[in-house]
């Protein structure tokens, strides 16, 4: 009976054990894994015609039509948090051709795939201004 009160003692003290904070914790299969301070994403930027340099938040990517990896970084409150918009630009390498771009991604949203740039698409000069 002793033998009894001992060890119905020792299970109840184990079972009302708080975990402390340095303990390790047994991974779940239901628990959705940290997501980073960042996202990385592909994208693709084709020009017509092909060869404008081509930057992507301010740096140089390579010449069109190129891909690239681009880092998003998250910004924000916990819990109101968005992700960098993208800065695309294509540079011109011709005479008659002007330069083209934009920001992409928006609201989080992902950049579409592929950005397309007119290069000959240029906006029209207002009379008498040079």
């Amino acid at each position: 009976m002793k033998n009894l009160i001992l060890i119905s003692a020792a299970v109840l003290l184990a079972a009302c054990a708080m975990p402390q904070g340095g303990m390790k914790r047994g991974g779940s299969p239901f628990v959705e894994p940290e997501t980073g301070p960042f996202v990385e994403e592909n994208i693709e930027v084709i020009t017509a015609p092909a060869g404008a340099q081509v930057l992507v938040n301010d740096g140089f990517m390579g010449y069109a039509p190129v891909k690239a990896v681009v880092r998003r970084y998250w910004r924000g409150e916990p819990g109101n948090m968005v992700l960098d918009q993208v800065k695309i630009e294509a540079q011109p390498i011709a005479a008659g051709h002007c330069a083209q771009g934009g920001y992409f991604g928006a609201g989080s949203s992902k950049v579409p795939a592929p950005v397309r740039f007119n290069m000959t698409a240029c906006a029209a000069q207002p009379a008498g201004k040079k």
